[in-house]
């Protein structure tokens, strides 16, 4: 009969990619801010972002509907956010901005890779809930 000698097992061994930096990465203060406006559409509760008369005309002009009602200032790879929102009649204001806070920053830092250490929501106002 043949005897079974064990062998010691031994951990294989992997080879870590070495990270490339290729080049710089710059994304715009435009695209995080219509990133920040998609994910304020999916909120329920906010009925609108609300603007300045001369914010409002500024961006009709430019096309940058997305982008009404919201500041973004990005320094260091982290950005700090303002928002300016119209919530809906009956709605908890406080339940309805945090969960704001919460879609915008993973939405920001998923889709950019950029750090939010600050969310600022205004409530401006409050609109009736349209029936359908």
């Amino acid at each position: 009969m043949s005897e079974i000698i064990p062998q010691p097992y031994t951990e294989p061994e992997y080879i870590e990619p070495q990270s490339v930096q290729m080049g710089a990465i710059h994304i715009s203060n435009d695209v995080v801010s219509k990133i920040v406006g998609m994910a304020a559409q999916t909120t329920e509760g906010i009925s609108s972002m609300s603007v300045g008369l001369t914010e409002g005309i500024a961006k009709s002009i430019s096309g940058k509907s997305l982008q009404k009602g919201i500041d973004v200032a990005i320094k260091d790879d982290q950005a700090s956010i303002q928002l300016r929102i119209n919530v809906q009649f009956g709605r908890k204001m406080h339940e309805v901005c945090q969960e704001l806070q919460h879609n915008v920053q993973q939405a920001v830092e998923q889709l950019t890779g950029i750090m939010v250490n600050e969310i600022k929501v205004q409530v401006v106002g409050v609109t009736m809930q349209e029936q359908v």
